[in-house]
């Protein structure tokens, strides 16, 4: 396959043979820069990542990893907290119709939306009871993902994290400032991220799956087919941002900036998302679905490891594609067999000794078609488990 325009594609070596395990860092606390890692070649940097298990869940609607858990969220009102084979750890089982959930900035805490009472709940993580912080959002119409995000909530004294909550009814992105231990009153409506008027990288036009990268920046899927966009967003509220809402509210919207350096200035749409987008001075780009490598036919959801990959569901394509924390392309994986509409993601890093972790070394994704959630093991961790090289996939 060619490479899409203006994205770097990694050159890869020809022969059939396992990839080496990645080189591991300390696991930091802070905000240090992590040591380059050397990343695997031939074969199996193709398609890394090879199926382990499945587990059938019939009206499973969203997952994430936490802490190494899995996170199951069910139409049948239950959220379930699993153990990597899937073994049951906790449960919460009074949600009325629950359908999109995330973990807070610190992973204490979930939040999770209930459509019928229109309400966010929030959960803690180590065994799902409820806190007293939940708060009915009745100008949200429909959510479909939630993200938290802490940047720029120091301007809201006292508050803990941002949420951000994907309303493609409403056509916007609601932005609610959180503060721990204040019941209802705890959510304070903050504007917005974005709403979808407008053809720039800063407009959504129908939200979908979200999620933290390592920048601290908030990652988004614009799932309009004339578009298949990741678009990445510094969300601080723009104060300067003062044209009024729909609800006559300054919207407070945040700014789309560049997975890495822009090539000109202003930045292109190019280098705000991942997919196909226009490049510095192409003023005819004309948008949709794409199957060529680091391009989407409808993104629906995100993750990101420990090194900063993004892991991208790309729905229509039945595969899920991966690019480094500067948005370029890296891999890819997945079939109409293997990986058929993805609609969920969750990523663990493994721990391999006190200073040694394999990145993204399972990959657990949800096939609402099949109703099932799929694990999948990366070439890297395969050998270090294994002591041998994957099977190639079939």
């Amino acid at each position: 396959m060619s490479a899409p325009r203006g994205k770097a594609v990694r050159p890869r070596a020809a022969a059939a043979v396992a990839a080496a395990l990645l080189a591991a860092t300390p696991l930091l606390g802070g905000c240090g820069d992590k040591i380059a890692m050397p990343r695997p070649e031939g074969f199996f940097s193709i398609s890394a990542y090879s199926l382990d298990e499945i587990y059938p869940e019939a009206q499973a609607r969203q997952l994430a990893v936490i802490s190494n858990n899995l996170f199951v969220l069910s139409g049948d009102g239950s959220l379930v907290k699993r153990d990597l084979a899937y073994g049951e750890i906790a449960r919460a089982h009074d949600l009325q119709q629950p359908v999109a959930f995330c973990p807070g900035h610190l992973p204490d805490l979930l939040f999770v939306w209930e459509q019928g009472p229109r309400r966010v709940k929030v959960l803690r993580t180590s065994d799902l009871a409820a806190v007293d912080s939940s708060a009915t959002m009745s100008e949200t119409q429909a959510v479909v993902a939630l993200a938290a995000c802490r940047t720029g909530v120091e301007i809201v004294p006292g508050a803990r994290t941002f949420i951000y909550l994907a309303d493609p009814q409403a056509t916007v992105i609601h932005r609610y400032a959180y503060t721990e231990g204040a019941g209802e009153t705890g959510f304070i409506p903050y504007g917005i991220l974005a709403r979808s008027d407008g053809e720039g990288a800063r407009s959504v036009h129908l939200p979908a799956g979200m999620a933290v990268d390592a920048g601290d920046m908030l990652l988004v899927c614009d799932a309009d087919t004339a578009r298949n966009w990741v678009i990445r967003f510094d969300p601080t509220p723009d104060e300067t941002d003062t044209q009024p809402d729909w609800n006559g509210q300054d919207p407070l919207r945040g700014l789309a900036v560049p997975f890495d350096v822009a090539t000109c200035e202003p930045a292109c749409a190019a280098d705000l998302t991942l997919g196909d987008a226009a490049e510095c001075g192409e003023a005819d780009w004309v948008g949709g679905p794409s199957s060529a490598e680091g391009e989407f036919d409808v993104p629906l959801a995100l993750a990101v490891d420990g090194s900063g990959r993004v892991f991208v569901a790309d729905s229509r394509n039945d595969r899920v594609q991966i690019f480094t924390a500067k948005g370029v392309y890296d891999m890819l994986f997945g079939s109409s067999e293997r990986s058929p509409g993805p609609s969920s993601l969750g990523v663990v890093d493994w721990r391999v000794s006190s200073i040694k972790v394999n990145f993204g070394a399972y990959l657990f994704v949800l096939t609402p078609g099949t109703g099932e959630v799929r694990k999948f093991i990366s070439a890297e961790h395969f050998q270090y488990i294994n002591q041998e090289p994957p099977p190639p996939p079939s």
